[in-house]
Order: structure tokens, then sequence, then C-alpha cells
């Protein structure tokens, strides 16, 4: 109990297990991130580039079946997405294009270009934006995992204080130091905050399928409550015997087939994740021009 009472070693303590928490943190990133073996980077390029030509020449199913061979191999990269959002809004398949609008922005949140060809690809099929109060904009700018960082950091950053001051005694009665402990505190409560805006965020879903019902229960022989969009942006509550529960705007809700939503987060553990678009040459809808330009990156 005698090193309990010893603030230097409780300091030296706490740093260490901070220290070690960010290196699992680091580690489990590492592996989760890394895409299958055997396919070297520059093959995927190229399967990329074979996409971006096949769309030029107007072969969107073509182009659309190189990027997906490109995600395959890859892994998911939000240029692959938004191309591939471009080539199903070319094929006005607005369910298949605002899902891949959705990835990308939520791979590289904020990104204006991304914001608003989605807005635009809404505008144009007639839908409506998911309501979203404007305070909620600030935590949009980072995505779970960014929050997560964030509190990470935070928190190793303070506990390298409270190790210094416990090397140092009297280090944290100084202006400077005062006021990084109150920086430190503050990103940590708004990365909670961030933490807990996002999350529900792993639940989302766009509708793919046309004329898609909602029914009051998950059979067949349910009665139908309404229908839902193409297109539309919904929570997925729950799942049973091939049916999802999908809560929209508004009060909306219902089940409806599986195969007619898709979740915008892929599923777990598959490939890398980049979060940013290096060297983008992302273009935008314009309103006299219904063609998206792609990226060539």
């Amino acid at each position: 109990m005698d090193i309990l009472k010893n603030r230097k070693h409780v300091s030296i303590l706490i740093f260490s297990l901070v220290l070690g928490m960010m290196a699992l943190l680091s580690l489990a990133g590492k592996t989760g991130a890394q895409g299958p073996a055997g396919l070297p980077n520059g093959k995927s390029l190229d399967v990329f580039a074979l996409g971006n030509e096949a769309y030029a020449k107007g072969d969107y199913d073509q182009a659309i079946n190189r990027y997906q061979r490109a995600l395959d191999r890859q892994g998911y990269t939000a240029s692959l997405f938004y191309n591939l959002g471009n080539a199903y809004y070319m094929k006005n398949d607005i369910g298949q294009s605002i899902l891949n609008y959705e990835r990308a922005l939520y791979l590289n949140p904020g990104n204006a270009h991304i914001e608003r060809n989605l807005a635009l690809a809404r505008k144009n099929f007639g839908l409506a934006a998911p309501h979203q109060a404007s305070w909620k904009a600030f935590f949009n700018g980072l995505t779970l995992n960014g929050w997560t960082w964030t509190a990470a950091i935070a928190l190793c950053a303070f506990s390298l204080m409270v190790f210094v001051n416990g090397i140092r005694p009297g280090f944290l009665r100084g202006g400077t130091p005062k006021m990084m402990l109150f920086v430190c505190c503050l990103l940590f409560m708004a990365a909670g905050t961030g933490i807990i805006l996002q999350y529900p965020n792993l639940n989302r879903g766009v509708i793919i399928a046309e004329n898609t019902r909602l029914r009051v229960s998950p059979f067949d022989s349910a009665a139908e409550s309404g229908a839902v969009k193409n297109g539309k942006v919904v929570q997925l509550a729950k799942t049973y015997e091939g049916y999802i529960l999908i809560d929209g705007d508004r009060g909306q809700s219902g089940w409806i087939p599986g195969d007619a939503v898709k979740a915008i987060l892929p599923e777990a553990g598959n490939r890398q994740i980049q979060t940013s678009l290096t060297h983008s040459t992302i273009g935008i809808i314009s309103g006299g021009n219904r063609e998206p330009a792609k990226d060539k990156t």
C-alpha cells in the first residue's frame, strides 16, 4: 500500500497504464488496417485507372465493376466510394449513389465537395437531407474513431503532465501547465460528446430498392404501414428472419426486407480504411451539367 501513498509512484503508474493502452490501440488499428496478402497496391491502382477509363467512355457498368474490384483489393477509400457514387448517379441508381457518397463522406468528414455532390444528388432526385441540429455540425468534423483518438491523446497529455508533476512537485502550479491541463480537459469532454453523437452513425443505412414497403411486423403476410423512398437514410434498429426494423425521421418506422437496405458503414474488419483524399481532383455536380466529375487519385 506504500506505493499508493507516494505521489510520484502513482503518477508513474498512471502514465504507464495510459501508454500501454495507447500502444494496444495503435497495434489494433494497424492489424485491422492491413489489406489482403499478395495483392500489390499497384495492381489496385491499375484497376482504379481502368475504372476511370470506363467511366470516361460512358460505360458505367464496367466502371462500377472495376471500382468494386479495386475496393476488394486495396480496401475502402473515400476516392473509390466517391467514384462509385458518381457512376451509380449516371445510371440513375439513386440508392447506390447516395450510399456510396455517404460512405465517402464518412471516411472524409467535412469534405465540401462530397457534401455538395451528395446534397445536389438528393435535390435532383427529390430527397430531403436527414434533419440535423446545427450545433451538431462541429461534432461531425471527425468520425467515431477520430473522436476516440482525440480522447485518448487528451488523456495521455493529461497523464504526462501529472507524471511531470510527480517528478517536479509544483509543476502544475504554473500558468502554462494550468492552461494546458484545462485544454486537455476541454478536449476530453468534447471528444466524449463527439463519441456519444457519432455512435448512432454506426447503425445508419440507405434504402437501395424501389417501392420499399414498410410492414408492421417482420412477416410477408403483415399489413403495410407505408413506404420509404429509394435513397433515404434510415437507422437500422434490429433484424429478424430476413427483415430489418428501420427508424426514419418524422417518426417513420417499420419492417422492410433485408435486401432493400444497406448499412453505410461497411462490415467491420474489411481491409484498410483511408480517411483523406490526397491530391484529390474531386469535382462537383453543376446546375447545368448532371455529370459529376470523378476522382482520378
